[in-house]
Parts: C-alpha cells; structure tokens; sequence
C-alpha cells in the first residue's frame, strides 16, 4: 500500500470503530445490517484491509453516518438523528398511496406503529432503549419535532428519518391547528 493508502485505511478504521461503538454495535450487528462480513469489519477497523468504495458506503448506511464521514475520519460521534426529505430519496417519491403494516412475527426485532399526534401535544419522553435500536419515522401528515438526546429535527409530512435511541427521546406534533399522522417502524439492536 501508498503512504496515502495507508493513512486513508488506518483513518478509515478508526473512524468505522468509533461510530460502530458509538451506535452500541458489535461486530456480529453490524455485519449484519451492512452484508460486510465480521471479519472483513475487524480487518477494517484495525487497518489491516483497505475497504472498497462500495463497502465504506454499505458500512456507512448501516451505521446511519455519511460514507465522508468514515473516510475523512469524522472525529465526533455519529448524529443521532438521520433525516431524508420528501423527494430526496432514490426514485423520488411513491407515485400511489399504500401502506403495508403487518403485525411482526413472535420473536421479531421489529415492531410497525401508527400514531396520531393531536394538535399541540407531546407523545411524552421515551427512555432509553438498549444500545443498538433504531427507530425509522415516517411523516404521513403534519408536522412533527424530533428530540433524542440534545439533538432536535423539525421534519414536515413526507419526510423520513432513522434515529439510534438509546437514549431518552420524544416525538411532539408543534401544530396548534393540525393532528400528525406517524409511521414507526422500531427497530432493536
């Protein structure tokens, strides 16, 4: 390997360590939400393997961090918060309105949640989840404002976003004149 190779790997690593611990992941989980073998991640982190592009971006999506963020060695812990805006996913928006809620499997990982939020109200702080969990929302309606840990999204009907909440968080509809109409699917680790 380059020198610059060579930085760029060992970088790379130390940043993928730091946000895979960060997010409360261990190797097993996030080889598995990423397809990146166990091995080949442990490679990675100790710099010991140079990753493809394709393989930093699949880590990336999987930790909820930018693909930059691994390779410039982002030196703070990952945001908690990931927002997609409506429009701004691949393909755009669904042409038809469905919905597919099915009930989740006896043992699952995954729940799937509807709620309606009236004007002006608080859903109330949730607690910490254990290390690993994500909670994916879905604005069908309204709006909605997003608090895990110190860190706050306002997000409007269409938007999306994943957020790790093993910490306290809340989901509050700020509208005084309008319900909100929110999709979860959560997530554990």
């Amino acid at each position: 390997m380059s020198t610059l190779e060579n930085e760029i790997s060992l970088r790379t690593g130390r940043a993928l360590k730091r946000q895979r611990e960060a997010a409360g992941m261990s190797l097993r989980m996030l080889a598995a939400r990423s397809g990146i073998s166990s091995s080949m991640i442990s490679d990675i982190e100790r710099g010991a393997k140079s990753p493809t592009v394709v393989t930093v971006v699949r880590l990336a999506e999987a930790l909820g961090v930018t693909a930059s963020s691994l390779i410039e060695g982002g030196a703070g812990p990952a945001s908690r918060i990931r927002i997609l805006r409506r429009g701004d996913a691949p393909g755009g928006e669904h042409p038809a309105p469905w919905q597919s809620l099915g009930p989740a499997a006896p043992g699952s990982r995954i729940d799937i949640v509807r709620y309606r939020i009236p004007p002006a109200t608080s859903l109330g702080q949730a607690g910490a989840h254990p290390a690993g969990t994500v909670e994916h929302m879905h604005v069908a309606a309204g709006t909605v404002r997003v608090t895990v840990g110190d860190e706050m999204a306002e997000m409007a009907a269409g938007d999306s976003c994943s957020c790790r909440t093993d910490v306290a968080h809340e989901v509050a509809n700020p509208d005084p004149s309008a319900e909100a109409l929110v999709y979860l699917i959560l997530e554990r680790g």
